[in-house]
């Protein structure tokens, strides 16, 4: 099986391996859940473990031998803990007061938040509008990948979580570059 899954990748075959991925999936939910998280935050760190597993095995950097479950749950796992990390600073920061920052501290912020809100909105336009729409749906308004799949008809919820990914990694590069683009830009 792991050959397979493995081999179908190599082929460009995503959809059909990220299907039989899945099926690991249970076990990443069960640990989540168990440890202080929900249903659609498993399926999001699992989504990213997939990514993940997918750059591993198209660069050729997965050690021969690795098995896809032992790769997906351990790498979930350890993407849930950080995750856990780093809630536990930012509910340790709240929980300092907010009668300690001041002002300046506090417009600082806004001004943060709004300029990374327009990196966000040009990175959207840049994605082009069916990932929009996908990412708006799925992150912003809360439609499960069910309701997303038969919106946009595809034939299977797998493949709009695929096609979701696409648009993530996308989003993702697109972040990246603009990182890398000196700040007169």
């Amino acid at each position: 099986m792991e050959d397979k899954t493995i081999k179908l990748l190599h082929e460009g075959k995503v959809e059909k391996a990220f299907t039989k991925l899945y099926k690991y999936f249970p076990k990443v939910e069960k640990h989540v859940c168990i440890n202080s998280g929900s249903k659609e935050e498993a399926l999001d760190i699992y989504q990213e473990a997939l990514v993940l597993f997918y750059r591993k095995v198209t660069s050729k950097e997965l050690k021969p031998g690795t098995s896809p479950e032992g790769f997906l749950v351990k790498t979930s796992k350890l993407l849930w803990n950080n995750e856990l990390r780093k809630k536990k600073r930012r509910q340790g920061k709240s929980a300092e007061g907010l009668s300690s920052i001041d002002d300046s501290e506090n417009i600082q912020e806004k001004i943060q938040q709004e300029e990374q809100s327009k990196i966000v909105e040009k990175i959207l336009h840049q994605i082009g509008e069916k990932c929009k729409s996908i990412l708006t749906l799925f992150y912003f308004e809360s439609l499960s990948m069910d309701k997303i799949a038969k919106r946009f008809g595809y034939k299977t919820v797998q493949s709009a979580k695929v096609q979701k990914y696409k648009c993530m990694e996308n989003a993702r590069k697109l972040v990246l570059e603009h990182q890398s683009k000196p700040e007169n830009d």
